[in-house]
């Protein structure tokens, strides 16, 4: 049974990395596309489900925390790679900082919104 799945999995991934491999050699401009997309649909999905779960006001805080991390790794990763090491450093200290900081503050006025019930 172990070696079916084993050999299962195997297949699922050759049909899902095979394309994209030839996508990403021969057609960039088609891959960067088909990547986004399928970023967007995951974030969608997870939206979804936050809403689904929790009620709309969790998933603007659970977006909101989402974009500040996100925003703060692909200025780290930017300012890397262009070489601005350091600044790259405060600008990850900021983004945690400010995390910290919204965190806080939706958490407070969730507390206010569940306590006026």
């Amino acid at each position: 049974m172990f070696i079916i799945l084993l050999f299962l999995c195997a297949i699922l991934a050759s049909l899902i990395a095979y394309p994209l491999c030839i996508l990403a050699t021969n057609f960039q401009g088609a891959y960067s596309i088909s990547i986004s997309i399928i970023i967007l649909v995951f974030l969608a999905f997870m939206v979804l489900r936050q809403v689904k779960k929790h009620g709309a006001k969790e998933a603007i805080f659970f977006l909101t925390k989402f974009l500040i991390i996100a925003a703060g790794l692909a200025s780290f990763f930017f300012m890397v790679i262009s070489g601005k090491r350091l600044i790259a450093i405060i600008a990850l200290v900021l983004a945690g900082a400010l995390f910290l900081l919204a965190s806080k503050i939706l958490k407070s006025k969730n507390t206010e919104l569940k306590t006026e019930k």
